[in-house]
């Protein structure tokens, strides 16, 4: 008897977190065991952490970013969900008043390669801001065009949410970099990057 591949996670929550840096150890070594919470719940299918490298901003970017890929957005919603949100003691008291937490939770509206999952380990993510939907809207087209020619081992999604703009997410390890500062050279888009310090699928 055959099994089928399982389906590619079709939402992703997405956490962008600031913290003092004398709290960002603890917070890592508390931020293991809570991602591995939330994967036991249903819907959740991986986990992952990653610190700050660079950005294209001057402003306050976040030291961490989060990202649950998640079968749907119903996973948000489903009553295990919901009531490990309601009976979680939440924060540990050393960041409570010390943390500041952006959320988005996102719909994958377009990935390459397709099908993407079980996905490849990568090191690196590249965040891409888009700054409006008509920009999204055509690079979803061109994404259908260009799944022969994607390179072995770089993953693309693009993410979108409701009340935030879409987000471009570029996964690939260290030998890429020079083509991930193309695709910035010539879109002209907000650029982050980030290393990988959490990885592990439910």
């Amino acid at each position: 008897m055959t099994t089928s591949a399982p389906a590619d996670p079709t939402a992703v929550l997405y956490l962008a977190t600031w913290l003092p840096p004398e709290l960002h150890d603890r917070f890592s070594a508390w931020c293991d065991e809570h991602h591995r919470e939330q994967l036991a719940l249903p819907g959740f299918q991986r986990a992952r952490r990653f610190e700050w490298r660079s950005s294209r901003r001057d402003d306050d970017p976040p030291q961490y970013l989060t990202m649950y890929d998640l079968d749907s957005l119903e996973a948000l919603r489903s009553a295990e969900y919901l009531e490990h949100m309601n009976s979680s003691p939440g924060l540990p008291d050393f960041l409570r008043g010390h943390l500041r937490l952006q959320r988005r939770d996102c719909t994958v509206i377009a990935a390459l390669p397709t099908p993407w999952w079980p996905p490849t380990p990568n090191s690196l993510l590249d965040v891409f801001q888009l700054n409006d939907d008509a920009l999204a809207v055509g690079l979803r087209e061109e994404m259908s065009r260009l799944h022969a020619s994607v390179e072995s081992g770089i993953s693309l999604r693009l993410i979108d949410s409701d009340n935030d703009e879409p987000l471009v997410l570029i996964d690939h390890g260290d030998d890429d970099s020079k083509l991930i500062d193309t695709i910035t050279a010539a879109s002209g888009s907000l650029r982050s990057s980030w290393r990988c310090c959490f990885d592990e699928q439910a």
